[in-house]
Order: C-alpha cells, then sequence, then structure tokens
C-alpha cells in the first residue's frame, strides 16, 4: 500500500486525468455497442478504506485522503457531462454518488455505536490479517489461518480491509 501511495502522490492529478479520460473511451465504446443508459460510480471516500484510516486507528475517516476522492469525482462528473452534450439522447450517463452514500452510512453507524458501544466500529473490517504482511483468507504453510474474524458479520461495514460487507452495501443503497 505504502508503495502505491507513494507512486500515485508523485502525479496524482496526472494519474486522475488519465484514469478519467480512459473512461470516457470505455463508456463510449459502451454506447456504441447499443447500451442506451449506462450508470457510472462516483468513488467512494477512500480515507475511510480499512487499509488506510489504520493510521487514525480506525477512529475516523482521514480527510485529506477523501480529498482525492472528491477530485476525482469532479473531473469524473465534468466527463459524464461532456458525454451527454455530445450524445444524441442527453441522458446516457449517469452517476451513482457512491462518496456521499458511503460517508453517509459510515457517520449514521459511528452515531449508532457512540450510543451504543457494543456496535463494530464502521471502519474496522470483519476479516483481516494477523500482521501488516497477512490479509483476509492467508494461511501458513501447514493451513493455520493468519487472519481473524469479528465475531458479529452483521453488524460489519467492510468485509475485508478494502470491500464493503453486505450489510455495508446495504447501508450505502439505504442511504
Amino acid at each position: 500500500v505504502n508503495s502505491i501511495l507513494v507512486f500515485l502522490l508523485q502525479d496524482l492529478p496526472g494519474f486522475m486525468e488519465s484514469l478519467v479520460k480512459q473512461m470516457s473511451v470505455n463508456l463510449k465504446r459502451i454506447h456504441s455497442l447499443g447500451i442506451k443508459k449506462v450508470a457510472v460510480g462516483l468513488l467512494q471516500p477512500i480515507g475511510c478504506l480499512p487499509v488506510l484510516n489504520v493510521i487514525s486507528f480506525r477512529t475516523n475517516c482521514i480527510g485529506l485522503l477523501n480529498v482525492i476522492s472528491k477530485d476525482h469525482n469532479k473531473m469524473l462528473l465534468k466527463a459524464v457531462q461532456e458525454l451527454n452534450k455530445e450524445a444524441a439522447d442527453k441522458s446516457v450517463f449517469m452517476t451513482l454518488d457512491l462518496y456521499n452514500s458511503f460517508l453517509s452510512a459510515i457517520e449514521t453507524m459511528q452515531k449508532k455505536r457512540a450510543e451504543k458501544s457494543t456496535l463494530m466500529n464502521p471502519l474496522q473490517p470483519r476479516c483481516e490479517g494477523n500482521n501488516l504482511e497477512d490479509s483476509c483468507g492467508s494461511v501458513d504453510d501447514e493451513g493455520s489461518k493468519k487472519y481473524s474474524l469479528c465475531e458479529n458479520p452483521k453488524l460489519s461495514f467492510f468485509w475485508d480491509t478494502l470491500h464493503p460487507s453486505q450489510n455495508g452495501w446495504f447501508a450505502v443503497y439505504t442511504q
């Protein structure tokens, strides 16, 4: 993760611009295949991902990293608007605001946890490696687990350090 972050931070604006340009090309290609409506998911608040918010001891989302998501989403929204201007049907492409949905769901879960401390921290993954080298599902040479699971998976927001759990997605889509 550290290597990826160093690489990305060196030319983050250029990387985001390249990514959004390629997404525009891909979205045009999808539309040219006859797809009448295309939904594009905006980037979730990456500062809330357990793999990154570990530096806050998973007490809160990292605002500086969430700015990266906001900047990416601004670029993507602009690109989608341009694509819709170019399209004969002006509403071919639409966006799903995963950023605000994720943030709202996490904040709601944090408020509920503040009122009832037995609830799970939404920034804590359900499954994670026992140390930095291991991940969810890692085993040693003898097949022994090198990860741990939370006690109540129905209360988790994240499955592992990157992916929302079923409960997490439910919380996002009910916001």
